[in-house]
């Protein structure tokens, strides 16, 4: 994730850039791992990046009934049902019980609405909409 904000009211703009395996892998010492099994694994792993030449996509809630951006380290723990991979549509995940328990909005009010999920490098970002987003790419 580069940019996410509210750009006016109920719109959100989220901008993800596109990431690669690096064609380098880093040299760990061992004073920067003492454990030699790990730094071995270490050394031959390549970092995921975003470079200069990463596509970056634009995605525009024109209204959402909430959002919520977690680390990705945290983020799971229940059975989830989605399709899709990095970028996803759910029927069932934790979010949408959130949506249920704590908010007033159901399928009659505002009318039927849609999880969508982006899976970033750091971050994992939710948003529950009645409306898809518009993406568009903004550089390539």
């Amino acid at each position: 994730m580069i940019e996410i904000q509210e750009t006016y009211k109920d719109s959100l703009r989220i901008v993800i850039a596109e990431a690669g395996v690096s064609d380098v892998a880093p040299k760990i010492s061992s004073e920067e791992e003492p454990n030699e099994e790990l730094r071995k694994i270490l050394n031959e792993s390549k970092p995921i990046e975003v470079t200069d030449s990463s596509a970056h996509y634009e995605i525009i809630f024109d209204d959402y009934i909430a959002y919520a951006v977690t680390n990705e380290s945290y983020a799971g723990g229940i059975e989830e049902k989605f399709e899709g991979r990095l970028a996803r549509v759910y029927t069932k995940s934790a979010f949408l019980n959130y949506i249920e328990q704590g908010t007033f909005a159901t399928e009659d009010y505002p009318g039927p609405f849609v999880h969508y999920g982006f899976c970033c490098l750091n971050q994992i970002i939710d948003v529950v909409s009645e409306r898809p987003p518009t993406v568009n790419l903004i550089n390539a």
